[in-house]
């Protein structure tokens, strides 16, 4: 599912829960992730009477990190896939790699639940995470402050 109308759509034609996905942005590499919106598909349920008991949202892609993990479930996601993590993790470590993958995954996002302040995953909530820029792509590059303000720019002759 890409978009809010479709989860809705979804829930009233009697399904337990949908995928929010752009297939790993093979096929939909410039639709929206699944985090970007799984906000509005939430307010959406909300508006219609679903509860998270009722329907059970997922995201796939784009998580890399635990961070990411706390991100989705206090947007309202159940559950997140993931899957480069786990093909990068078999392919470069094999059976070991994928253990290793989780537990760092589990590490991280416990470890974000304690910065947070939340003892367990039902004490994360929307009001842990800022949305404002969810939808930005472009991200601006840092400034080199010390080059910037150490040297001195080169100048042509002729200004000098």
């Amino acid at each position: 599912v890409q978009c809010s109308e479709d989860a809705v759509a979804a829930y009233k034609a009697g399904l337990a829960g949908c995928v929010l996905s752009n297939h790993g942005g093979r096929q939909l590499d410039t639709c929206r992730s699944g985090i970007e919106v799984l906000p509005e598909v939430m307010d959406a349920l909300k508006a219609v009477g679903a509860k998270k008991e009722d329907f059970t949202v997922f995201v796939d892609g784009g998580i890399r990190r635990g961070a990411d993990i706390f991100k989705a479930v206090a947007l309202g996601a159940a559950g997140i896939g993931v899957g480069r993590p786990v093909l990068y993790s078999l392919a470069s470590y094999g059976e070991r790699g994928i253990v290793r993958m989780v537990r760092m995954l589990q590490d991280e996002l416990q470890m974000v639940m304690r910065l947070s302040g939340t003892p367990s995953v039902p004490n994360i909530t929307e009001h842990h995470v800022i949305t404002r820029n969810l939808a930005d792509h472009i991200v601006p590059l840092p400034s080199d402050h010390l080059t910037l303000g150490t040297y001195m720019p080169l100048m042509p002759a002729a200004r000098m």
